[in-house]
């Protein structure tokens, strides 16, 4: 005779009934390989997606050689050119001869340092030294109002300048933003990474979610679950079926990591034996053979960037956000998908769990230029919205202690909640033709012995 089954071997028997069904699925076969092949077609693709709030940005320009400034009566700096630096309320300047420390811009109030010398007149280019990464927007007003500062430089340095020899003066400085404390450099290209897994964490959440929520659907309209109830009891198959089809997300994502380091190495293989390798290396006064696709991607502005992430971080904080902020809203769609008997009823139900998403999805579009804000801080806490918004932060380099707390309140969350929705779970899953008031359901949670089965 055999022996019955313990509650940890039904369990993984209904993860293992989960997540065994759906990986054979054909769909999920083609998701798994050609999600890796479009990701890598649309590397080159990577855009600014949006403009993010923004907080006060005050710049400290050190004009070592005064070819923008003059001393005044107070004895201070003041700008040749006053309209070329327009007041605004998120910028700022002060200007001066000498280059301030960390400490000393941080007790005057300043968020970042911009150096000119002689040489920003040939070059063009000067550096930008941050606390704190300015937004995208402050980046691109101070290189407009030091284009025309200089612009107007050039000109009263020509006695006779007539158009054709003013367009070939004219000048767009671009800032090269490095923080100060690793030198580092930081800028908006980090923060839509950090947007694109996030992106990918919400769509990940979401299709799971409703997986789960699918699933219970089906089997209480086809009455396989009161078959299933008599062996089993509903909160093992609640947890078992979050966790079965949670591993089958996270197959995915980790085939994904695997499968686009294998097309970015071959990639980078197809780079380097080509006609057009060849010719890049002489263009840079290279020796052939020296440069290799990591040289190529660190000579582009737009992409050098990604030589600098921490991708085994990046990828496992992923796994890690997407178990936890899977399990939390998991509960939810499992839970709603007990509540109804078909598809088109959920419909309803399904804005209380919508709103969290959508509204992550929002602060981290927020979040893009503006990382370290307060409203990207704070998000970043908030076990609601922080498997979306921690993404966005994360390519730029977060406090570990940040992600802990993070993580720690997201795992505390997401047992909690999934503790409520086994308590609901519970009955409506054996509920048929009535659909559960918000009273009934409130009643269940906090009295879990009403209607216990």
């Amino acid at each position: 005779m055999t022996q019955p089954k313990s509650a940890i071997q039904i369990w993984a028997t209904v993860v293992r009934r989960e997540y065994v069904t759906r990986v054979r699925r054909r769909a999920f076969l083609v998701a798994t390989l050609l999600g890796p092949i479009l990701m890598v077609g649309l590397v080159a693709g990577l855009v600014l997606l949006t403009q993010s709030t923004e907080e006060p940005t005050k710049v400290w320009v050190a004009d070592h050689a005064g070819l923008l400034t003059a001393p005044a009566e107070s004895g201070q700096f003041i700008p040749t050119c006053p309209t070329c630096y327009p007041e605004r309320n998120m910028l700022t300047y002060r200007f001066g001869r000498d280059v301030k420390s960390r400490e000393e811009l941080e007790a005057e109030g300043f968020s970042c340092m911009v150096e000119l010398d002689d040489g920003i007149l040939q070059s063009e280019k000067a550096q930008l030294l941050h606390l704190a990464p300015p937004s995208g927007k402050a980046k691109r007003w101070m290189e407009r109002d030091f284009s025309q500062a200089l612009e107007r430089v050039k000109v009263r340095e020509q006695s006779d300048l007539d158009y054709e020899a003013y367009l070939g003066l004219k000048t767009d400085v671009t800032l090269v933003g490095l923080d100060m404390a690793t030198g580092e450099r930081k800028g908006a290209e980090r923060g839509a990474l950090g947007f694109a897994f996030s992106i990918f964490m919400l769509m990940f959440v979401l299709i799971y979610g409703m997986h789960v929520m699918r699933g219970v659907i089906e089997e209480k309209s086809n009455r396989i679950v009161e078959v299933v109830l008599s062996t089993v009891r509903p909160s093992t198959l609640l947890a078992g079926k979050i966790a079965g089809i949670g591993l089958v997300g996270l197959t995915q994502i980790l085939a994904w990591a695997v499968l686009n380091w294998i097309l970015f190495t071959a990639l980078g293989l197809v780079v380097e034996q080509s006609e057009w390798m060849e010719s890049w290396t002489a263009t840079q006064g290279m020796t052939a053979g020296t440069a290799d696709f990591a040289t190529v991607l660190a000579a582009q502005d737009e992409l050098a960037f990604l030589l600098d992430i921490q991708w085994g971080v990046m990828l496992g904080c992923g796994a890690v956000y997407f178990v936890l902020g899977y399990a939390m809203y998991g509960a939810f769609f499992a839970t709603i998908g007990a509540m109804v008997e078909q598809e088109s009823d959920a419909q309803y139900l399904l804005l209380p769990v919508m709103l969290p998403l959508m509204f992550s999805y929002f602060l981290a579009s927020l979040s893009i230029e503006s990382p370290e804000s307060t409203l990207a801080i704070v998000s970043s806490f908030v076990p609601f919205s922080s498997p979306i918004s921690m993404m966005v932060r994360l390519p730029m380099g977060v406090p570990w202690w940040h992600v802990a707390l993070s993580m720690a309140l997201l795992a505390v969350t997401a047992a909690l909640l999934v503790g409520l929705a086994a308590r609901v779970y519970r009955v409506a899953i054996l509920m048929y033709g009535k659909r559960p008031s918000f009273k009934e359901i409130l009643r269940w949670t906090l009295r879990p012995d009403q209607g216990a089965l």
